[in-house]
C-alpha cells in the first residue's frame, strides 16, 4: 500500500492527487470511509493495477487465493491493510485521554544537586508494568477477525466494542456486515443474562409463539428494530413500519414452515426476506399469498427457488439483491419472465445460479 500502489490512488482519487505519498498513505490508513474507496476502486477498475499488484511473474493479480510478488496471498495482504487501519483508528478513539496523563515528579533541586556531588546514591525507582491500552486490548480481541475489506467501513463500529464482547462472539463476527447490527449487539443487556444467545445470533425459531404456528409481532419488531430494516421504507414513519410488521406477523403457519429451511433458520434472513417480499410485492399481494390458509402452493414454488439461489451474506444491499430479483421475477403477474430479465439485466445477473430460465410461480 505504501509504494507503487498508494501513486494509483494518489493519481485517481482527487482528494489524494497533491499529497506527497506518504501524506496520502496517511489519509487512506486513518480514514476507513477513504480505505474503502480505495479498496472499491482495486476491485472495480483492477486494470488500474496490473501493473503494481503482481505476482513473481510479474502476472496481475486480482485473484484473493493468488500469491503475490512479496509472498503473501492477495487475501493476506488486504487483511493486513484492514488490520493496521483498525489499530490506527482504535489509537485516535480509544487512547485519547492516555495523552494528557501527568508526566511523573522530578526530584528538587537541592536532591538533584545532592545526587550530582555524589553525596547519596539515587534511590530505586520500580517502574510499574506498562498495562494494555484500550486499543491495543481490543485491537488483540479483534485482530484474527480482521479478514475482509468489507470490513473497512465497520472498523468505526468495532470501536465501542469490549474484548469481552469480541471473544463472546469469536467468528460469528464475520457473519455481521451491517453497523446497526453491531450497535445492538454492544447495547447494554443484548446479551441475555439466562445463557440464551444474544436476538440477532439466534435461528429463526425464536420469532415464533411458544406453542403456536404464528409469528410474534413484539419480537418481530424488535429484529427489525435492531437491524434497521426501516431503511427499506426509505419516506416512511415509524408508525408505518410498526403497521407493516404486524401485517407480516399475520403470515400463515404453513408458509412459515416453508420457509425457515429454506432460509437455514436464521433469524436475521427469514426477517429480511418477509420484509424485502412485503416491500416488494405490496401489502395486497403478500395477505393473498403469505396470510392466507390454501396459498402454500405460491410460497411452495418459491421456497423451491430460493433453495436453488446461493444464500447471499447478511448484508442489507446483497439480501435486497438476490431476495428482490427472485421475488420480482417470481411474481410477475402470472407470465413467462424470460421477456423480464431481458428487460432488466441486473436481474439476470443476481439470478445467474438459478440455471435454466425460471418461470412465475403465479398465475
Amino acid at each position: 500500500m505504501e509504494g507503487p500502489v498508494i501513486d494509483v490512488f494518489r493519481r485517481e482519487i482527487p482528494e489524494l492527487k497533491h499529497r506527497p505519498r506518504p501524506a496520502a498513505y496517511d489519509t487512506v490508513m486513518n480514514d476507513p470511509k477513504m480505505l474503502d474507496r480505495c479498496f472499491r476502486l482495486f476491485r472495480s477498475r483492477p486494470e488500474l493495477f496490473r501493473d503494481v499488484v503482481v505476482d513473481q511473474g510479474r502476472q496481475p493479480v486480482t485473484l484473493d487465493k493468488a500469491v503475490l510478488s512479496c509472498g503473501r496471498t492477495l487475501a493476506e495482504a488486504v487483511a493486513l491493510v484492514v488490520r493496521a487501519s483498525a489499530r490506527r483508528y482504535f489509537r485516535a478513539k480509544l487512547d485519547f485521554r492516555s495523552r494528557f496523563q501527568v508526566p511523573t515528579a522530578k526530584p528538587s533541586l537541592g536532591k538533584r544537586l545532592v545526587l550530582a556531588l555524589g553525596l547519596t546514591s539515587a534511590p530505586v525507582v520500580k517502574k510499574a508494568p506498562r498495562s494494555t491500552s484500550k486499543s491495543e486490548a481490543l485491537y488483540l480481541a479483534l485482530r484474527d477477525y480482521l479478514q475482509f475489506d468489507w470490513q473497512v467501513l465497520l472498523i468505526p463500529h468495532y470501536a465501542p466494542m469490549t474484548p469481552a464482547l469480541v471473544s463472546d462472539l469469536g467468528a460469528r463476527l464475520l457473519d455481521i456486515r451491517e453497523a446497526a447490527e453491531l450497535q445492538a449487539l454492544a447495547a447494554p443487556g443484548a446479551t441475555p443474562r439466562d445463557g440464551r444467545k444474544p436476538l440477532l445470533l439466534d435461528g429463526a425459531q425464536r420469532l415464533m409463539m411458544p406453542g403456536r404456528d404464528c409469528l410474534d409481532a413484539e419480537v418481530l419488531w424488535r429484529v427489525v428494530q435492531q437491524m434497521d430494516l426501516a431503511r427499506l421504507f426509505p419516506k416512511a414513519e415509524v408508525g408505518q413500519v410498526q403497521r407493516s410488521v404486524a401485517r407480516i406477523s399475520a403470515m400463515h403457519g404453513d408458509a412459515i414452515k416453508v420457509l425457515l429451511p429454506v432460509l437455514g433458520d436464521d433469524i436475521r434472513r427469514f426477517t429480511a426476506f418477509v420484509m424485502i417480499a412485503f416491500t416488494t410485492m405490496g401489502e395486497q399481494r403478500f395477505k393473498q399469498d403469505f396470510c392466507q390458509s390454501g396459498q402454500v402452493h405460491a410460497v411452495t414454488k418459491l421456497a423451491e427457488r430460493l433453495a436453488r439461489v446461493e444464500a447471499p451474506p447478511a448484508s442489507l444491499e446483497l439480501m435486497k439483491q438476490v431476495y428482490g430479483a427472485v421475488l420480482e421475477t417470481a411474481y410477475a403477474g402470472g407470465v413467462e419472465v424470460g421477456a423480464v430479465l431481458q428487460a432488466r439485466p441486473h436481474l439476470k445477473q443476481a439470478l445467474d445460479s438459478l440455471g435454466g430460465s425460471p418461470m412465475s410461480i403465479s398465475g
